[in-house]
């Protein structure tokens, strides 16, 4: 390694509830422009927005009502209009940002469906992209799940696309700067699918994009993704219109270590911040800073007290660790 820069803790913050779902594919979610931490406590959950000040962790935090049975697990996404979507257990919620149920949908077809929903507003705010069950056909057979895209305003079903993934846990991810570019990842077992999703009127696409073993990774910026390779061996960054660069971790990373979490994401247009270990589920992890641009190791930090294994990179020199309910902010020492 290159050499060793220290990370300076900038602010530190308890966020209830956070700790137990740290691992669910909304705890930490780039929606409308902000980054967006989730928890569930005391049957509520409770959505902070990331500082723009880098001094604190939460800008602000605001407590909804949990719309699922005990023990059920949904997938919160907040609106653009300052409303929250919530999807799980064979229904979807829309809150407005006064706090009120705009509109629900739910279907017995949606329940029981083995699989976990995720939803997303379109980048003008008027649609809700949402995962559910397809229809089985006649002779019984299953051609998957669907993308649906409801009515932000009444609930009214607009359009829908096909997907190859059937009773898969789906996760959308969307770009911190180019809220356009939506992507969904879909994990069904041992096989993976990660789509770019559109929609322009009322068509609506789901076009598969990398490798089938590549999830979308962290967060995106300047219109460039990371997508990971759920074992951890590469690391590819994507632009449009540019040439794909791949990073084995056999080949960039020291000591036999393999790219772990999921969350590897851009620290600065020129930066990107990974977490490497021997096992993925280790604490024992080093995290690095690549670049930008060859996805090449510059450095590794050096910083104590976090047993975090998967940091959460912010794309304005900053990021989050997490342990248990304890959120930290950081940055490397000295920097501008």
């Amino acid at each position: 390694m290159p050499t060793r820069l220290t990370a300076e803790l900038l602010a530190e913050e308890d966020f209830p509830g956070f700790g137990e779902r740290f691992m669910w594919y909304d705890a930490f979610l780039t929606r409308a422009g902000a980054n967006w931490l989730i928890a569930e406590a005391e049957g509520e959950l409770v959505v902070g927005r990331v500082a723009d000040d880098p001094s604190r962790v939460l800008g602000e935090a605001r407590r909804w009502p949990f719309p699922l049975p005990s023990g059920q697990q949904g997938f919160a996404s907040p609106l653009p209009d300052g409303g929250l979507a919530v999807c799980g257990g064979g229904r979807v919620t829309v809150y407005g940002a006064d706090g009120r149920v705009r509109w629900t949908q739910e279907s017995e077809e949606w329940q029981g469906s083995g699989g976990s929903a995720s939803c997303v507003a379109d980048p003008a705010g008027a649609r809700l992209l949402v995962t559910v069950p397809g229809p089985e056909e006649a002779a019984g057979t299953y051609l998957g799940d669907l993308c649906v895209a409801f009515d932000l305003a009444d609930g009214r079903r607009v359009a829908q696309a096909q997907l190859p993934s059937a009773s898969a846990g789906y996760a959308f991810k969307q770009s911190i700067t180019h809220p356009s570019q939506i992507f969904l990842d879909a994990l069904q077992g041992d096989t993976f699918f990660t789509f770019a999703v559109t929609l322009h009127g009322e068509e609506l696409r789901a076009d598969p994009i990398g490798l089938p073993t590549e999830v979308i990774a962290g967060l995106s910026l300047g219109g460039a993704f990371l997508q990971l390779d759920v074992g951890g061996e590469w690391l590819t960054r994507y632009e449009p219109g540019q040439p794909d660069v791949c990073a084995e971790a056999e080949e960039v990373l020291p000591d036999d270590l393999r790219f772990v979490g999921y969350r590897t994401g851009f620290l600065d247009k020129d930066r990107v911040l990974a977490a490497a270990a021997e096992e993925e589920d280790s604490e024992d992890n080093r995290h690095l800073i690549l670049d930008g641009h060859t996805l090449q190791p510059v450095a590794e930090l050096d910083y104590p007290g976090t047993a975090c294994f998967d940091p959460l990179a912010l794309g304005d020199g900053t990021w989050l660790t997490a342990q248990e309910d304890v959120v930290r902010r950081w940055r490397v020492a000295d920097a501008p």
